[in-house]
């Protein structure tokens, strides 16, 4: 079951994911550019890692956001049966 701090995020706050997402792809996209002057390749590396990251709690996150209103929806179906 999830904690009341993981059900508050999930419930009032979906978007929070969404936004972190965007971060890493807007992050990862600065990267890709930095790459192409040798004097920001070391930048440019941690753009891309930082990019990653914000992808892939996005993605986890959103994740979670679509099995709760699954779970929820399902829940309720089976309490109005």
């Amino acid at each position: 079951m999830l904690t009341r701090l993981e059900r508050y995020l999930l419930q009032d706050f979906p978007f929070l994911h969404l936004v972190i997402g965007g971060f890493g792809n807007t992050t990862f996209l600065v990267g890709s550019v930095f790459f192409l002057f040798p004097s920001l390749e070391r930048i440019a590396l941690w753009l891309f890692v930082l990019g990653s990251l914000g992808m892939l709690v996005g993605t986890i996150g959103e994740a979670f956001v679509r099995h709760e209103r699954r779970s929820r929806q399902q829940a309720t179906t089976s309490h109005g049966q």
